[in-house]
């Protein structure tokens, strides 16, 4: 966790503040203009410290400024308030906030400008304050994201931080060289769920019926691993450069909110419908591989337990995992959980005991009960997760001790598709890649 550090200050900021008690106001147009020039976030060098660097976010604000908050997860993955609120220099027009950042990391922020301070929590505090967000004017790096909760809607233009010796994003990029695959929207009737779901179908390039069975690839959350993670792209330049055999993918649709708990917080139902309805279904439309080792889950955070719990409940059907800072904090008597559920409708099957209510982290103590599993993972986690790590750890400590094959990756950065983009690539080739 990168707390921020009172004690560490921006030579920049204080040399203008220096700047402005000795020679006045004069000095802040200067100030603006050089960062007109070179654009923020100010990054700079750390005393004795060769991993980390500081990081200084500002704002150039007006006289309707009250408050500037920086909603990122450099302080805490869900404090977006006590930590991040920024700090005005003096009776001037420029607001900040420093944070000491680890070499290497990529993630995402954006200004909340008169935040009601009511939300200390992030997803709450977006929720809220969407009208209020600004990207930051002086970086041009940015990254799209729309939200869905609970039927609200909105969009949010996020500035990039991207720290000195950040991974070089290769593959999340189209390539005017390369042949795209196809990508096909249906609309999947299940009766395990009761409902019509909407599902995307990628085909690679060059697909045909009569060739050698494809590796077949399941992601949750898929409208937001197509438009946010980019995974058709990604699918399209591994296989153009031979880092991984052709793919069918599926992607699944799931609701936000209660509703996406519900499909991916280890439901049977759920688990029951990718096995018994989508798989034939894909089996008797596609040329897909009947062997359970070329047949891969993806999923983040919950998508990630989801992912794990389907191979543990069918093992005989998908053998490799592919879960970024999945959940595995998740319990039947997790308090959210116990809250969402009168939302879930009459026909959700609440099918544990209670027993499973006083069993934290329920799916890694069901892993360590059961004899080793023919499953092969691939799990990582972003440094800044404060709230995940150490779940994620414990699963993963579970898979050594039983001696499951795994890579395990704590990476620089957020429980943010920015960084999930980023790692996605690492665990395909890891998980399917072409030796």
């Amino acid at each position: 966790m990168m707390m921020n550090n009172p004690y560490l200050i921006s030579s920049t900021i204080e040399n203008l503040r220096t700047r402005l008690s000795s020679e006045g106001n004069s000095v802040l147009k200067d100030f603006w203009k050089k960062i007109e020039e070179e654009g923020t976030p100010i990054i700079e060098p750390i005393d004795n410290d060769y991993e980390h660097q500081l990081v200084t976010f500002i704002y150039r604000g007006d006289e309707n400024t009250k408050n500037i908050v920086v909603i990122c997860a450099l302080a805490d993955q869900d404090d977006v308030i006590s930590n991040n609120v920024c700090e005005r220099l003096d009776d001037t027009n420029l607001f900040f906030k420093s944070f000491k950042v680890l070499k290497g990391t990529r993630t995402i922020y954006t200004f909340s400008k008169n935040n009601t301070l009511r939300y200390p929590r992030f997803y709450d505090n977006l929720m809220a304050h969407g009208d209020t967000l600004v990207s930051d004017p002086y970086n041009s790096e940015f990254f799209i994201q729309r939200y869905r909760r609970e039927g609200h809607r909105f969009e949010v233009k996020y500035s990039v931080l991207e720290m000195p010796d950040a991974k070089p994003q290769r593959w999340a990029f189209p390539r005017h060289y390369i042949a795209p695959g196809s990508l096909k929207e249906f609309d999947f009737e299940s009766k395990f769920l009761d409902e019509s779901r909407k599902i995307w179908v990628y085909l690679p390039p060059g697909y045909k019926k009569s060739k050698v069975s494809y590796h077949f690839l399941v992601v949750f959350d898929g409208k937001a691993f197509i438009d946010f993670t980019q995974a058709p792209i990604i699918y399209d330049n591994l296989i153009a450069e031979n880092k991984i055999p052709p793919v069918v993918s599926v992607f699944v649709h799931n609701f936000s909110g209660f509703i996406r708990g519900k499909d991916l917080s280890c439901y049977p139902p759920f688990a029951d419908f990718i096995a018994k309805e989508l798989l034939p279904w894909v089996h008797d439309k596609y040329n897909i591989s009947t062997d359970p080792k070329n047949s891969v889950l993806i999923g983040s955070s919950s998508g990630g337990l989801a992912a794990s719990f389907i191979a543990y409940r069918y093992p005989n059907l998908f053998r490799k995992i592919l879960s970024q800072s999945g959940w595995y904090g998740w319990y039947p008597g997790y308090d959210w959980f116990q809250y969402s559920i009168q939302f879930y409708g009459k026909d959700y099957i609440r099918w544990w005991t209670k027993e499973d209510e006083l069993e934290p982290e329920w799916l890694t103590k069901q892993f360590y009960k059961k004899e080793r599993l023919p499953i092969k993972f691939y799990i990582n986690v972003g440094n800044l997760e404060t709230r995940a790590i150490p779940h994620v750890r414990n699963f993963k400590n579970m898979l050594e001790e039983k001696g499951y094959k795994y890579y395990y990756e704590e990476y620089p950065g957020g429980h943010e598709y920015i960084a999930w983009r980023e790692y996605l690539p690492e665990g395909l080739i890891y998980l399917i890649g072409n030796e």
